[in-house]
């Protein structure tokens, strides 16, 4: 008896057709094309890749803010390379989806190539509006979310801030300041000085409005309007910085940061949610409203309700040679209540689209990993449960008063009772009670 010796059979190749298939697949959704040709544990592995290390940058960017200042400042280059990173490995799961199980590039039909070329080409010019898009988010993150410089005194100043760390669990206080950041104009003071407060664990907020006119202690300057320290620490990051270090001072309280909004923002914000309804409460009417170009215009409101565009807001919000200070502080309270409802209505889903019309034209120091939770939060809180209230003149029918009106051959100041000041900061900042608009 002969012995009988098996003869080997061959392992028979996979049909050429699932590897163009798989090609295809892979093309669509990394590691669909090696699910398909069962290669289970490797598809698995390239499908839950990516988002898992996206997860993990993102993670680490945001519980480390060291690194999310670098982040920050390199958005750009941070993009490019991942944008890149993730193209390179969508070419690079393609491509040993084409290989197959044996590994080799050889041994394909012409036909194959060809779909590996398009499947190639295709991805590319996908990615290039993912790129595009990338680099234009990445200017809105290192526009609005800026790391401010560290004002020591006005014109001095060495980086980061001195603003006070926030828990995530207290109440956060921020600064509001509007500015004029037209060509050529005559001052950098700041228009408006709000400072707006949310309690994210009460579900409560409220608002002051700081005229002004009102005499502080500047920082390294000494005495004058609060409407000046924007100016005197040299505008943009560092004069933001000095008058959020001022309202603080005078207020008694942690101010965590700032927003930086100019004429140009207020106006888009409004006009990309499709107007604001706004109560006009009295007939408002200013012949010496000033224009873009310097010039005057006269300006006109009826009693009543209507909606109001950007512009139109930007006018009711700003005039005051009908009124004074103080009323034109209400009516700007008035209309950014009327813009938070417009917000909540839309919902949180338009606001990163509200962030890419609107990002470069604001500045703040905000951590860019709070925004859209803190955006929710304020969203949430009840109209009942906003408070809002202005620094108001003693010698009137108010029904409370910290400020003591001043004309001197130096000009007009509201001199602050400061002990009255800080109660009246005391009282609306920790209560809950319903809004104080008229």
């Amino acid at each position: 008896m002969f012995p009988v010796i098996p003869t080997p059979v061959p392992a028979l190749p996979l049909p050429r057709e699932r590897s163009a298939f798989a090609t295809v697949l892979s093309g669509l959704l990394p590691g669909l094309g090696q699910i398909y040709q069962e290669r289970w544990a490797r598809g698995a592995l390239m499908l839950l890749l990516p988002p898992l290390v996206l997860a993990l940058l993102a993670g680490v960017v945001v519980m480390a803010p060291p690194i999310a200042q670098v982040a920050i400042r390199r958005a750009a280059l941070l993009a490019t390379l991942v944008v890149g990173a993730m193209f390179a490995y969508h070419v690079t799961v393609v491509s040993d989806a084409f290989a197959g199980r044996s590994g080799s590039f050889r041994r394909h039909r012409l036909a194959d190539y060809g779909w590996l070329v398009a499947v190639l080409v295709v991805l590319g010019v996908a990615y290039l509006p993912v790129y595009r898009q990338s680099i234009a988010w990445a200017g809105v993150i290192a526009s609005v979310f800026q790391v401010p410089e560290r004002t020591i005194d006005a014109g001095t100043s060495s980086a980061g801030t001195t603003a006070p760390g926030w828990s995530e669990r207290e109440r956060l206080n921020v600064l509001l300041l509007g500015v004029d950041t037209r060509d050529n104009a005559e001052t950098n003071n700041t228009d408006t000085v709000i400072v707006l407060s949310l309690d994210p664990v009460g579900q409560t907020a409220a608002m002051l409005s700081i005229p002004r006119d009102t005499l502080v202690d500047i920082p390294g300057v000494g005495k004058d309007k609060v409407n000046s320290a924007y100016a005197h620490g040299g505008t943009g990051s560092r004069g933001a910085e000095l008058a959020r270090r001022t309202v603080e001072d005078l207020l008694a309280i942690p101010i965590h940061s700032y927003a930086l909004i100019d004429f140009t923002a207020f106006r888009s914000t409004i006009d990309s949610v499709g107007g604001v309804l706004v109560d006009v409460r009295r007939p408002l009417r200013d012949e010496r409203y000033p224009t873009s170009d310097y010039g005057v215009e006269r300006i006109r409101f009826l009693a009543g309700p209507q909606l109001m565009d950007g512009e139109d807001a930007l006018r009711y919000a700003r005039s005051r040679h009908d009124s004074n200070d103080f009323s034109r502080a209400r009516r700007q309270q008035i209309v950014l209540f009327a813009l938070r409802s417009r917000l909540a209505q839309a919902g949180i889903f338009r606001m990163p689209g509200l962030m890419e019309q609107v990002g470069p034209l604001v500045r703040t120091t905000f951590d860019p990993g709070d925004v859209l939770r803190l955006a929710r939060t304020a969203l949430g809180v009840e109209a009942s449960e906003i408070r809002s209230e202005v620094l108001l003149p003693c010698g009137g029918d108010e029904p409370h008063c910290e400020l003591i009106e001043e004309n001197t051959p130096a000009g007009y100041y509201l001199i602050p009772d400061v002990d009255k000041v800080r109660a009246l900061v005391a009282d609306l900042f920790s209560q809950a009670a319903g809004s104080s608009l008229p």
